[in-house]
């Protein structure tokens, strides 16, 4: 008999929020519509911009925003997963979102978010169980 294991989905950390005050910035309904791509009509922070725009990464199944300023990314992978170019997707959110102006107009559907970004993300190593909260 044999068995077989493969790996289905892998779970980041991702610290982006280093007590930077533009993270509580509030994004305007028209911005934060052409973002998401849904009809808003409410203000939100950047911070659920960018938690909301992380799942728009394709392999990206859950972004869940954590108290001390932490998102939990779990991810879909399979063979031909490739972390580099996970990483690029997610720093290119990052730096788009904290590009947007909170009082600018939207322009089309990708408004406020540039094509390429160049920056650094700060990464944890995979986490293979989260650890509970205190």
């Amino acid at each position: 008999m044999e068995s077989d294991t493969q790996e289905i989905t892998r779970q980041y950390r991702l610290n982006f929020n280093h007590r930077e005050a533009f993270w509580d910035d509030p994004i305007p309904p028209e911005i934060t519509s052409c973002v998401t791509g849904m009809k808003t009509a409410g203000t939100i922070d950047r911070t659920s911009l960018l938690v909301w725009s992380l799942l728009n990464i394709s392999r990206v199944e859950t972004a869940d925003l954590a108290f001390q300023g932490w998102i939990r990314i779990l991810v879909r992978t399979s063979a031909d997963f490739d972390e580099a170019a996970l990483k690029r997707d997610i720093s290119d959110v990052v730096n788009g979102v904290k590009r947007l102006r909170s009082g600018e107009k939207a322009h089309g559907p990708d408004a406020g978010l540039p094509e390429t970004a160049s920056g650094v993300v700060h990464w944890s190593s995979p986490v293979e169980e989260m650890q509970a909260a205190p």
